[in-house]
């Protein structure tokens, strides 16, 4: 099978969006956040980490011609080709991982941590997708 590239830059632009959305709602004090900014902030974690999930998934089983069981197991996947490093694979986890929380267990989550942990930057996510973006593009 080979790589749909339209639909991996798709996902790829979603999640670029949704970061500079929510880096957009993060750029002014924890106590000037409405509780509608809060939650769409939520929102847009979501979205970033289900395109991550979908784009990792559709290289993993499409070009790399292996079949995970998981995000995580595809994801190892890429590690093992080099095509995400440490620091990246760890983001990307904790962005899957805190997906998991918004939708599953949503009542736990405190806004204010996520706050603190997405206003500092997105720089391994987005230096991941760029890596993809160059890598889907020499296929």
């Amino acid at each position: 099978m080979s790589v749909n590239k339209e639909f991996i830059s798709k996902l790829l632009k979603d999640i670029e969006e949704s970061v500079e959305a929510i880096k957009e709602y993060v750029s002014k004090p924890y106590t000037e956040i409405s509780r509608a900014e809060k939650l769409a902030i939520r929102y847009h974690l979501i979205v970033i980490a289900e395109a991550l999930m979908t784009a990792i998934l559709h290289i993993v089983r499409r070009v790399l011609n292996f079949t995970p069981e998981t995000p995580m197991h595809a994801l190892s996947r890429l590690r093992e080709e080099g095509l995400i490093s440490d620091e990246e694979f760890k983001d990307v986890i904790n962005i899957i991982r805190l997906r998991n929380l918004l939708v599953h267990r949503y009542w736990v989550v405190d806004d204010r941590v996520i706050y603190e942990n997405v206003v500092r930057d997105f720089s391994n996510v987005i230096a991941f997708i760029n890596r993809l973006r160059k890598y889907v593009s020499k296929i």
